[in-house]
C-alpha cells in the first residue's frame, strides 16, 4: 500500500483571479502549498495535478512532479480522481487530496488522517478530513471560511459556510479541550474505490447549494470523519487572505 498526495490546481478561480500563481512572500501559492505537502512524512508522492500549461510550467519550476488532467473537471476531486488513475493508484493506496490554497496545515494532522484512512476497516470511514478551532466570531461567520458539525466520535454531519452549530441563547464560546466550533480544512485522505465512488456521484442538491463538493459524499451517505488538529491560520479563499498570509508567512 502506498499513499499519493494530488494538489488539484486550476487557473480559472472565481474569487481570486489565476489563484495558484498568486506570489506571496516571493513563492506562487502552489508552492507554499505543495510545500507543505512535502513536509507530511507518510506521503509516498506529492503531485500537482492541473489542466494549465502555464501552472504545470511554474510547478516544475520548483521541482514538483505534475500530471496533466482534462480541463472540464467541476471540482478538486474529479480532478484527483483522473490523477490517481494516471498514476496507477490501486485498490490499497490512499489517496490524499490535498486543496492547493491551504499553506498552513499542520503535518501531524494530515499523518494522523492518512493512519486513520489506512486502518480504516470495512465499517470504517471511507474519507478522513482535518479541522482546526474556530478562534474568533469573524472566522465563525464568514462564508468564507467552511464549517464541521461533528457527532462525538468523530463523524461528520454537515459541512457549510454558515456559522454552524447556531447558537440560539447566548454566545458561542471558542476554544476549549474538546471545541464544538470547526473550521473545515481542505484535506481528504481516502481509500482509492472510495474516491473511485465520490467522483462517479452527480453532483448533489445541497454541494450546489453551498458550493462544496464534500457534500456530494455526504449527502450520498459516505462516511466522512474529522481529524482535529490545533489552531492553525485559515487557507486562501478571498483576496483579503493573501496580505494575511503574506503577513504570516514574513512575519
Amino acid at each position: 500500500m502506498g499513499v499519493i498526495c494530488v494538489l488539484p490546481a486550476r487557473l480559472s478561480s472565481t474569487r481570486i483571479p489565476r489563484k495558484p500563481l498568486q506570489e506571496i512572500a516571493g513563492r506562487a501559492l502552489i508552492e507554499w502549498a505543495w510545500r507543505a505537502a512535502r513536509r507530511v512524512k507518510e506521503f509516498d508522492r506529492v503531485v500537482i495535478a492541473t489542466d494549465s500549461p502555464e501552472v504545470g510550467s511554474a510547478a516544475r519550476g520548483f521541482s514538483a512532479e505534475v500530471v496533466m488532467t482534462r480541463p472540464e473537471h467541476r471540482s478538486g476531486t474529479d480532478r484527483v480522481e483522473e490523477a490517481a488513475v494516471k498514476l496507477g493508484a490501486g485498490d490499497r493506496d490512499v489517496v490524499v487530496n490535498f486543496q492547493a490554497d491551504e499553506p498552513f496545515v499542520d503535518p501531524p494532522t494530515v499523518a494522523a488522517a492518512v493512519r486513520a484512512a489506512s486502518e480504516a476497516g470495512d465499517a470504517g470511514p471511507e474519507i478522513v478530513t482535518l479541522a482546526a478551532p474556530i478562534r474568533d466570531r469573524h472566522e465563525w461567520a464568514s462564508p468564507g471560511v467552511v464549517k464541521i458539525a461533528r457527532a462525538p466520535d468523530g463523524r461528520v454531519l454537515y459541512f457549510s459556510r454558515s456559522g454552524i452549530p447556531h447558537v440560539r441563547e447566548g454566545e458561542p464560546v471558542f476554544g476549549g479541550r474538546d471545541p464544538v466550533f470547526l473550521r473545515h480544512i481542505g484535506v481528504y485522505a481516502c481509500r482509492r474505490p472510495a474516491l473511485g465512488r465520490w467522483a462517479g456521484l452527480p453532483e448533489s442538491r445541497l454541494e450546489a447549494l453551498e458550493k462544496l463538493e464534500q457534500l456530494r459524499a455526504l449527502e450520498a451517505g459516505m462516511r466522512i470523519r474529522v481529524q482535529v488538529g490545533p489552531a492553525t491560520e485559515p487557507g486562501i479563499d478571498l483576496p483579503a487572505d493573501l496580505e494575511r498570509a503574506e503577513r504570516v508567512l514574513t512575519g
